[in-house]
């Protein structure tokens, strides 16, 4: 219980820490009021997503601890902690890059995800837009791969933590320049990117660049500050309102699956080519 209260601790000074700098005119890559558009929407979001986490933590933790490989975790524990904490950020970042790709490819999940894409402003808040669905969907997976291979439950929260860590930045309104680390590392830069409609299948990682580099989806862009951000297609008609966001992506599956099921019924109920030829034709 203790650590996780910590790391919320931390990280609530982290999203303040940033918030503040992010609007000064040296660091800020543009101008942003602190109570911005929607302000009050991210904070609710912010709460849903603490009280989701914790569920995580003290509900399904305890049952992952059991499902290590053997065989492979007696591998990993022989590891010096600071290696194995590395192994952990790896696979937690790699496996949370492969769903997010998902996440933009599948129209179930991608109706699940616009509603972080929703964002019309870009902060350190802005990260905490995420559907309740999206918050299992995209981070539940790469947990379940540390446990599998046996990283150690003092080191889990602690690799799902720098991952949070670094959306948190990597959503800010920071004008940074990190040199050589983007080579490795997601930057506001980078991720910038990714909330531009026109290049929102780029730029998929969440603590390493080279996941992108990899498999082809890395682009280096400067991004103007007057080039928009939001969902791609829905720009000014995506609900912002929490309560409203809340329930579209349901009902956006819905909708999907009775397109589907219409769809469906109309190719079973057309005769098929056999039975509209004649035989005189």
């Amino acid at each position: 219980m203790g650590p996780f209260f910590t790391s919320t601790a931390v990280l609530s000074s982290l999203y303040a820490g940033v918030f503040v700098i992010e609007r000064r005119p040296r660091t800020r890559f543009r101008a942003l009021s602190y109570r911005r558009r929607y302000f009050l929407t991210d904070i609710a979001w912010y709460c849903l997503i603490v009280s989701v986490s914790a569920i995580g933590v003290f509900v399904l933790r305890p049952i992952f601890d059991r499902i290590a490989v053997g065989p492979v975790a007696n591998l990993v524990h022989d590891l010096p902690a600071l290696g194995c904490f590395a192994l952990a950020l790896l696979i937690f970042d790699i496996v949370s890059y492969g769903v997010h790709r998902g996440m933009h490819k599948f129209d179930f999940l991608w109706s699940i995800h616009k509603v972080h894409h929703s964002s019309l402003e870009l902060d350190a808040l802005a990260a905490t837009r995420q559907h309740v669905l999206e918050n299992t969907v995209r981070f539940l997976p790469g947990q379940v791969a540390m446990f599998l291979v046996g990283i150690p439950t003092a080191l889990v929260a602690p690799a799902v933590a720098v991952g949070a860590a670094f959306a948190v930045i990597a959503h800010s309104n920071l004008n940074i320049d990190v040199g050589i680390m983007e080579k490795l590392f997601i930057t506001p830069r980078l991720h910038r990117r990714h909330h531009v409609p026109a290049t929102a299948m780029n730029n998929y990682g969440g603590v390493f660049s080279i996941w992108d580099r990899m498999f082809g989806t890395h682009v280096s862009l400067d991004t103007h500050a007057d080039e928009r951000f939001g969902c791609p297609g829905e720009l000014d008609s995506y609900p912002q309102r929490f309560r409203d966001a809340v329930r579209q992506p349901p009902r956006d599956i819905v909708a999907q699956v009775r397109s589907r099921h219409l769809r469906h019924r109309a190719e079973m109920s057309a005769p098929s080519t056999a039975q509209r030829v004649g035989p005189w034709e």
